[in-house]
């Protein structure tokens, strides 16, 4: 009941609002911009050195976000010894940016307020050694983590995980991937690190690595967060509001235009990392925002109270863990009186609105039902219609799926012989995806297989052609009246264009993204049925693989 009054109180705030009435309401209250002699001095402490992780401050101060809303940004750069809560709680920043451990430092009584959260997911992982005795994260006991400061997240994974940290040789991060294959004295087996990032590095470098990462679990944290002190949040809330506002507007224009931004981080703030591994680590940041499902800076209570129970099952937090005051709200309550007067008013407005809706609805049941069992029919052919469709087609790329090529190339099989006529099949297969999956993300991942998918709608719509996914990154392409001859050409059209789109592939030797086809026809050599024609084609896409991929090869 009280959520319900809440909401209506609200409701009825913002009606007087628009009337004018002049009342005091709950609205967010806004910082107008100002002269450039007038702005708010404000500092940010980051928690790594510059590059496109903070690439949404870099396009608000680029922009004129931050100084639009009256305030002057200076930005401090961290590392993996730098603790951004630490700097805002003495005073040194009044802003940071910090990660779901934040929620730690809370119920520490540290005064710390979470103002938005910028990546839904957090890109924390632990980077290890590829090493015959490193086979699953319970192997890092008696070996060498190198670790953050700020990395709390990961060490409740290792915990759920069932490992023994004490057993683990902890030492400082030296902020190099390098340190992976250091001389004998100076080597660590592991080091958390950011999947956006290190990986790219560490593929550079030529150092086999294998991941760790927390969502193999199903922990599945916020990443970097806007947080402040409790202070300015409850004597400024306008400035804190502002600047939430003016970075999630610099983080919409940055990820709209990630090349531009990254040549923008290259020019002015000498970041250690090339213009490619800024593009990479922009495409896998990209993937940590989730705008399709959430806005940019969205958090929610529930998710919040969903991480501390994280942190609680780990042992680094009380079970009986609070939120209250610890997610940054801009409102200011309403007085007493006016809380009483429109908690009345909603009533009056809900009631006059549900007798209303209540008469209108019953003009609008009675013209429905003229209408329903027309519609009904109408709808059951059209779902007919979908399952037909839905149950031949693959719904991650929208070719057809292995059901359906079964089931044709057996037919288009028989047929072919009884004509006497051609058929070919090409058997497709993404190169290292399993690597670019490790590297990139899954979202990365089936956003290739698109790709790949478009590629080969593109070249299979004559009649009797078709392509469908059999497999998880692989197709296959089925061509009546097509002879050994053309269907290589096909293949090898295929494996060019895909090739040409350069998309980025940080584990691969070719720096993109590859296919190996095996190609086979119908009457060559001993394929005389639809099983062994497959059969071929699996053969020598096995071959096209060991002579070293990005090609193709005949039965």
């Amino acid at each position: 009941m009280r959520k319900l009054a809440d909401a209506l109180i609200r409701l009825a705030a913002a009606f007087l609002l628009a009337l004018g009435s002049g009342a005091p309401t709950a609205v967010a209250e806004t910082l107008p911009p100002r002269d450039a002699g007038d702005l708010q001095k404000v500092r940010v402490q980051l928690k790594w050195t510059h590059q496109f992780q903070f690439a949404g401050f870099y396009a608000a101060i680029e922009q004129g976000y931050f100084r639009d809303a009256g305030l002057d940004v200076e930005l401090i750069e961290g590392g993996p010894l730098i603790d951004p809560t630490a700097v805002v709680v003495a005073g040194k920043a009044e802003f940071g940016i910090g990660n779901s451990s934040l929620l730690i430092d809370f119920n520490a009584g540290r005064p710390v307020v979470a103002v938005a959260a910028i990546l839904q997911h957090s890109p924390f992982v632990i980077l290890a050694r590829s090493d015959p005795g490193l086979r699953s994260v319970r192997d890092l006991e008696g070996k060498t983590l190198m670790g953050e400061s700020h990395s709390a997240e990961l060490m409740a994974y290792l915990k759920i995980a069932g490992v023994a940290i004490d057993r683990i040789r902890l030492l400082p991060h030296s902020g190099q991937v390098s340190s992976l294959t250091a001389a004998r004295a100076a080597r660590v087996d592991a080091m958390t690190a950011y999947i956006s990032t290190e990986p790219f590095e560490a593929a550079r470098q030529n150092i086999p690595y294998q991941i760790f990462n927390p969502r193999d679990l199903n922990i599945n944290l916020y990443g970097d967060t806007l947080f402040t002190s409790r202070q300015l949040a409850q004597q400024q809330p306008q400035t804190v509001a502002a600047m939430r506002d003016a970075l999630i507007a610099g983080w919409r224009y940055a990820l709209t235009n990630q090349a531009e931004i990254a040549d923008l981080i290259l020019r002015k703030y000498r970041p250690k990392m090339d213009r490619t591994e800024l593009r990479l680590e922009a495409q896998a940041t990209y993937n940590l925002f989730q705008t399709d499902l959430v806005d940019i800076g969205y958090m929610s209570r529930e998710r919040w109270q969903s991480i501390g129970e994280v942190y609680a099952a780990s042992g680094m937090m009380p079970r009986d863990f609070s939120l209250d005051g610890f997610m940054f709200s801009s409102e200011k309550a309403l007085p007493e009186w006016a809380h009483r007067a429109l908690i009345w008013g909603s009533v009056a407005i809900v009631l006059g609105g549900l007798l209303a809706a209540y008469i209108v609805s019953l003009n609008l049941r009675l013209s429905a039902s003229l209408k329903t069992l027309a519609a009904q029919a109408g709808k059951l052919e059209t779902a007919n219609a979908e399952l037909a469709r839905l149950s031949t087609t693959d719904p991650l790329t929208g070719l057809f799926n292995r059901r359906y090529f079964d089931e044709t190339l057996a037919t288009e099989a028989n047929r072919a012989r009884r004509n006497g006529a051609s058929l070919s099949m090409l058997m497709i297969d993404v190169d290292h995806f399993k690597k670019y999956n490790d590297a990139l993300g899954h979202p990365a991942g089936d956003a290739c297989l698109r790709t790949l998918a478009k590629v080969l709608r593109r070249n299979a719509q004559r009649g009797g052609e078709f392509a469908a996914r059999i497999g998880g990154e692989e197709f296959a392409v089925v061509a009546s009246n097509l002879g050994p001859a053309e269907a290589t050409a096909l293949a090898e059209r295929i494996r060019r264009e895909l090739a040409d789109l350069r998309i980025p592939h940080p584990a691969s030797a070719f720096g993109h993204v590859t296919v190996s086809i095996g190609v086979s026809s119908l009457g060559s050599a001993s394929a005389q049925t639809h099983e062994q024609l497959v059969g071929q084609a699996d053969a020598a896409l096995y071959r096209a693989k060991q002579e070293g991929r990005d090609r193709w090869l005949a039965a």
